[in-house]
């Protein structure tokens, strides 16, 4: 009869235990489920500490992220890094580094240390948060409630349950880094059609003036600018700048000073280069350019076919070429002053040249210049004078065509992180 009782009891015990596990398996589940449709990381790792201190009746415990090298808590339950640092578990490592490090989880019983504000650490589990694409962080808890020791089969459903945390993170980061990309793609969509809408659409066409660019922004968005800008049959102004960095800020800043500069010519069409300059350098100086590494080299000239006289005004650009047929020579326009956008109330200068029949302008933006070979040597301005004097007698477009060509053929070879914006431009005089 005891026999048939204890095998009853035995029955009931191993039928209670196999509910147990069903009811585990269920929780488990359901919390999987749960963690799973949580997008927002500490709002995962708040409901996983809960979750994890219930499932293995723990004490206190803690949830470590690993970021800028080092495991910090993000979520604390009674409990701190330098608490969980000082129990050292093999090789000189604490518990949650050795975790972390080897990836595996740990059930260290027996510990017995008793620290100074009540707490008696008896039993440690630490289990560490990894997915297939990396290893995010550890779960650590310290003390079973009822004072057992941890089990392996605690330290399983927790492996499981941190499993779900793991994916729910990945999936966090994935959603967040999406988010910030389509933002990016967004703003520069936006930096786009700015840019387009300020860059000539290359219908303008002046009477016995012969002209031809190319232009390739390094990124979507690039710092240089080139316009023309025709005030009627005798009289036009070209206008090429470089914003000194690239991408969103400097498409922004190249958009705020082509608008400034046709706001001024709007409203007064005479205007000397040298003071259009210096009102261009101070609206900049004046809240639009905050940044002290940013600034806009600029080269404005305005070409009267009327009087035959080109005027201009060069803001620290890299000096325009000018080919005069009169004097049969290459001359550089540098006359003018510093780059605009850092210091206001400088002083411009202007200069002045005769025109005539053949003339041409070539200018571009250090794009071409200092465009680098496999040696990192420069393409440089000497280059691209001996290129202008040789291939004068050529259309503007196929001289653009032929001087893009050099710069590709000389940079062959190169990573496309050396590569800057790249503008050029040609204007050729016929008759006057």
């Amino acid at each position: 009869m005891e026999a048939i009782n204890s095998s009853k009891d035995r029955i009931f015990e191993l039928e209670s235990k196999l509910e147990k596990s069903r009811l585990k398996v269920h929780d488990l589940a359901t919390m999987g489920t749960l963690i799973a449709s949580i997008l927002d990381i500490d709002t995962i790792l708040s409901v996983v500490m809960e979750m994890s201190i219930r499932m293995v009746d723990g004490e206190v415990g803690l949830i470590q992220l690993y970021e800028n090298d080092e495991l910090c808590s993000k979520i604390s339950w009674g409990v701190d890094d330098m608490l969980v640092k000082s129990i050292i578990y093999e090789d000189d490592l604490d518990i949650s580094s050795h975790c972390f490090k080897n990836q595996e989880s740990i059930v260290y019983n027996g510990f017995n240390m008793e620290l100074p504000h009540g707490l008696n650490i008896n039993s440690v589990i630490a289990v560490p948060i990894k997915s297939r694409a990396r290893c995010h962080g550890v779960v650590v808890i310290i003390n079973n409630t009822s004072g057992e020791n941890f089990t392996e089969s605690e330290k399983f459903n927790l492996e499981m349950l941190i499993n779900f945390a793991a994916v729910a993170i990945d999936n966090s980061i994935l959603l967040k880094e999406s988010l910030a990309k389509l933002k990016m793609e967004q703003e520069l969509s936006i930096a786009r059609q700015v840019q387009n809408a300020i860059l000539p659409d290359g219908k303008i066409e002046i009477k016995n003036i012969e002209f031809s660019m190319i232009y390739e922004p390094a990124k979507e968005v690039g710092g240089d600018f080139y316009d023309i800008l025709k005030n009627n049959e005798k009289e036009f102004l070209v206008i090429i700048g470089d914003v000194s960095n690239k991408g969103v800020p400097a498409g922004l800043v190249m958009a705020a000073s082509a608008a400034i500069i046709k706001a001024e010519l709007r409203n007064n069409p005479a205007i000397a280069l040298s003071d259009l300059m210096s009102h261009l350098n101070n609206l900049l100086c004046d809240g639009i350019i905050k940044s002290h590494d940013m600034f806009v080299t600029l080269f404005i000239a305005r070409f009267d076919l009327q009087s035959t006289k080109v005027s201009y005004c060069n803001a620290g650009h890299v000096p325009p070429l000018y080919w005069s047929t009169a004097k049969n020579e290459v001359v550089e326009l540098r006359l003018g002053g510093t780059f605009v956008g850092q210091f206001p109330d400088i002083p411009y200068k202007e200069g002045e040249l005769p025109i005539s029949r053949g003339d041409r302008l070539f200018a571009f933006t250090d794009g071409l210049t200092e465009a680098e070979d496999v040696n990192g040597n420069f393409f440089g301005t000497e280059r691209a004078r001996k290129i202008f004097i040789s291939n004068k007698e050529l259309p503007a477009n196929l001289f653009c065509d032929d001087v893009k060509k050099w710069a590709d053929r000389f940079r062959e070879g190169t990573k496309q992180e050396t590569f800057d914006d790249f503008t050029i431009f040609e204007l050729k005089i016929g008759a006057i």
